[in-house]
Protein backbone atom coordinates (compact mmCIF):
# COMPACT_ATOMS: atom_id res chain seq x y z
CA UNK A 1 0.00 0.00 0.00
CA UNK A 2 1.52 3.50 -1.35
CA UNK A 3 0.38 6.73 0.48
CA UNK A 4 -0.52 9.63 -1.16
CA UNK A 5 1.57 12.46 -0.35
CA UNK A 6 -1.59 14.71 -0.61
CA UNK A 7 -3.17 13.40 2.57
CA UNK A 8 0.21 13.27 5.10
CA UNK A 9 0.53 15.79 7.46
CA UNK A 10 3.71 18.03 8.24
CA UNK A 11 4.06 19.47 11.34
CA UNK A 12 7.28 21.18 10.69
CA UNK A 13 6.87 25.06 10.89
CA UNK A 14 9.39 25.69 8.76
CA UNK A 15 7.24 24.48 5.96
CA UNK A 16 3.82 26.00 7.50
CA UNK A 17 6.00 29.73 6.91
CA UNK A 18 5.51 29.70 3.06
CA UNK A 19 7.35 26.77 2.41
CA UNK A 20 10.46 29.18 3.07
CA UNK A 21 12.66 27.84 5.67
CA UNK A 22 12.27 30.31 8.07
CA UNK A 23 14.67 31.00 10.95
CA UNK A 24 13.32 33.51 13.38
CA UNK A 25 11.13 30.70 14.95
CA UNK A 26 10.30 31.56 18.62
CA UNK A 27 8.60 29.51 21.62
CA UNK A 28 6.12 32.01 22.94
CA UNK A 29 4.62 30.10 25.55
CA UNK A 30 4.81 26.16 27.05
CA UNK A 31 2.89 24.67 30.18
CA UNK A 32 2.99 20.83 30.65
CA UNK A 33 0.91 19.28 27.96
CA UNK A 34 1.73 22.45 25.29
CA UNK A 35 3.84 24.80 23.59
CA UNK A 36 3.41 27.86 21.14
CA UNK A 37 5.54 28.74 18.53
CA UNK A 38 5.39 31.56 16.33
CA UNK A 39 7.50 31.99 13.24
CA UNK A 40 7.86 36.55 14.02
CA UNK A 41 8.83 36.93 10.21
CA UNK A 42 5.49 35.46 8.78
CA UNK A 43 3.34 36.07 11.65
CA UNK A 44 2.35 31.90 11.87
CA UNK A 45 1.66 30.21 14.61
CA UNK A 46 1.37 26.53 16.05
CA UNK A 47 0.18 25.38 18.99
CA UNK A 48 0.74 21.92 20.18
CA UNK A 49 -1.85 20.47 23.00
CA UNK A 50 -1.52 16.79 24.07
CA UNK A 51 -2.23 15.66 21.17
CA UNK A 52 -3.56 18.45 19.34
CA UNK A 53 -1.74 20.04 16.52
CA UNK A 54 -3.05 23.94 15.31
CA UNK A 55 -1.59 26.13 12.90
CA UNK A 56 -2.80 29.51 12.38
CA UNK A 57 -2.50 32.59 11.06
CA UNK A 58 -1.99 35.96 13.23
CA UNK A 59 -5.59 36.59 12.43
CA UNK A 60 -6.68 32.60 13.32
CA UNK A 61 -4.74 32.72 15.91
CA UNK A 62 -6.06 35.83 17.62
CA UNK A 63 -9.58 34.49 16.61
CA UNK A 64 -9.21 31.17 18.38
CA UNK A 65 -7.81 33.16 21.44
CA UNK A 66 -11.39 35.43 21.35
CA UNK A 67 -13.58 31.97 20.66
CA UNK A 68 -11.81 30.13 24.03
CA UNK A 69 -12.16 33.61 25.64
CA UNK A 70 -16.18 33.75 25.17
CA UNK A 71 -16.32 29.57 26.29
CA UNK A 72 -19.02 29.44 29.64
CA UNK A 73 -17.08 26.20 30.74
CA UNK A 74 -19.96 26.00 33.32
CA UNK A 75 -22.73 26.25 31.34
CA UNK A 76 -21.55 23.44 28.74
CA UNK A 77 -20.40 21.18 31.88
CA UNK A 78 -24.45 21.90 33.01
CA UNK A 79 -25.32 21.31 29.42
CA UNK A 80 -23.68 17.74 29.20
CA UNK A 81 -23.60 16.82 33.04
CA UNK A 82 -25.43 13.39 31.60
CA UNK A 83 -23.40 13.15 28.73
CA UNK A 84 -21.40 9.44 28.51
CA UNK A 85 -18.32 10.78 27.78
CA UNK A 86 -15.65 12.74 30.80
CA UNK A 87 -14.91 16.36 28.52
CA UNK A 88 -18.06 18.25 28.31
CA UNK A 89 -16.91 21.28 26.72
CA UNK A 90 -16.94 21.15 22.50
CA UNK A 91 -14.77 23.02 20.16
CA UNK A 92 -16.21 23.42 16.73
CA UNK A 93 -13.88 22.49 13.70
CA UNK A 94 -14.70 23.37 10.19
CA UNK A 95 -14.77 20.07 9.47
CA UNK A 96 -18.51 19.55 10.20
CA UNK A 97 -18.08 15.70 11.44
CA UNK A 98 -15.18 16.52 13.74
CA UNK A 99 -15.87 18.04 17.35
CA UNK A 100 -13.01 18.86 19.92
CA UNK A 101 -14.09 18.25 23.20
CA UNK A 102 -12.01 18.84 26.31
CA UNK A 103 -12.70 19.24 30.12
CA UNK A 104 -12.33 22.47 32.19
CA UNK A 105 -8.78 21.81 33.36
CA UNK A 106 -8.00 21.36 29.69
CA UNK A 107 -9.45 24.52 28.72
CA UNK A 108 -8.17 26.46 31.49
CA UNK A 109 -4.63 25.35 30.52
CA UNK A 110 -4.98 26.34 26.73
CA UNK A 111 -6.29 29.93 27.52
CA UNK A 112 -3.32 29.86 29.95
CA UNK A 113 -0.87 28.84 27.13
CA UNK A 114 -2.48 31.38 24.81
CA UNK A 115 -2.96 33.92 26.46
CA UNK A 116 0.02 34.83 28.45
CA UNK A 117 2.04 33.77 25.50
CA UNK A 118 5.59 35.81 25.45
CA UNK A 119 5.48 34.84 29.07
CA UNK A 120 7.39 31.88 29.74
CA UNK A 121 6.11 29.77 32.53
CA UNK A 122 8.80 27.75 34.84
CA UNK A 123 7.76 23.93 34.79
CA UNK A 124 8.08 22.17 38.39
CA UNK A 125 9.54 18.67 39.00
CA UNK A 126 5.72 17.55 38.78
CA UNK A 127 4.61 19.17 35.69
CA UNK A 128 7.64 17.13 33.77
CA UNK A 129 6.64 13.55 32.43
CA UNK A 130 9.54 11.55 33.28
CA UNK A 131 10.76 8.84 35.41
CA UNK A 132 13.72 9.85 37.46
CA UNK A 133 16.33 6.21 37.92
CA UNK A 134 18.88 6.87 40.88
CA UNK A 135 21.67 5.12 39.57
Amino acid sequence: MSLNKNYLFNFDIYNYCIGIMCHNIKITNRTKNGIVVACVDCKKYQVLFKNLNFNFSQYEYESFINYLRSIDAKGWEEEYKNSIYEKKIPIPTAQQNLIILIDSAELTEIKDLLLHSDYLVPLGCNDIDYRLFNN
